[in-house]
């Protein structure tokens, strides 16, 4: 009696398990607008043995040229997501709230939309031609690349767990870094700062502010 009592529990016990599978999205349920993005996630599919849209926690498809992420939406347990080397021009990841790291460097972005992504530690969109980035929410973020560029204003104070930021080679003339306890170091050379711009960055204590005013730290 206490045998077939304890097979029952176990049946259904894998029947429900069975039945929690079969209510997530597959794979199959995932329509995706770029042909190269679907050819990457089914190869890594393969690779990693996914079976259900919650299993992807990293993906990496680089070099592919890649010009949308459109369905990409339904990965909402993405943790870090590497799209490095496309032809991407603007990209939404706001619905992506679990992200911690981003690296979407040498596309051809214009616009990125990323605000309010709480778990996000790592940012990484050096070459693109983006002009400004709005930085609100992002809260745990302590490490952002952003050289090569065409950012002409930003304001990094939201992001209060930030301790490295590089911003090589853009067409900075100000940037507000008021409010940032754990900043320890900011790189900007070959931007069109004025001196006295420099000058109130040598000043802050804590910090070091690389720049091409004061050659000799980056020697």
């Amino acid at each position: 009696m206490m045998r077939s009592f304890y097979l029952v529990l176990l049946m259904s016990i894998a029947l429900c398990t069975c039945l929690k599978v079969l209510a997530k999205e597959t794979l199959a349920d995932l329509k995706l607008v770029d042909k190269a993005l679907t050819a990457c996630i089914t190869a890594q599919a393969k690779q990693y043995d996914w079976q259900v849209v919650d299993d992807i926690h990293t993906l990496k498809c680089h070099g592919m040229k890649i010009t949308s992420i459109g369905g990409l939406q339904k990965l909402t347990q993405l943790t870090s997501l590497s799209l490095y080397n496309n032809k991407l021009k603007s990209i939404d990841l706001r619905d992506f709230s679990q992200l911690e790291h981003i690296n979407i460097a040498n596309n051809k972005l214009h616009s990125i939309y990323l605000t309010n992504l709480a778990h996000l530690q790592t940012l990484y969109l050096f070459k693109n031609k983006l002009t400004t980035i709005d930085f609100t929410g992002l809260s745990q973020l302590s490490k952002i690349r952003i050289t090569n560029n065409q950012l002409s204003s930003l304001d990094i104070s939201p992001l209060t767990s930030l301790e490295k930021a590089y911003f090589f080679d853009n067409k900075l003339e100000e940037l507000i870094v008021a409010g940032i306890p754990s900043l320890k170091f900011i790189e900007l050379r070959q931007n069109p700062m004025p001196d006295e711009v420099y000058d109130r960055y040598d000043a802050l204590e804590g910090i070091t502010v690389i720049h091409d005013g004061n050659a000799d730290d980056w020697k």
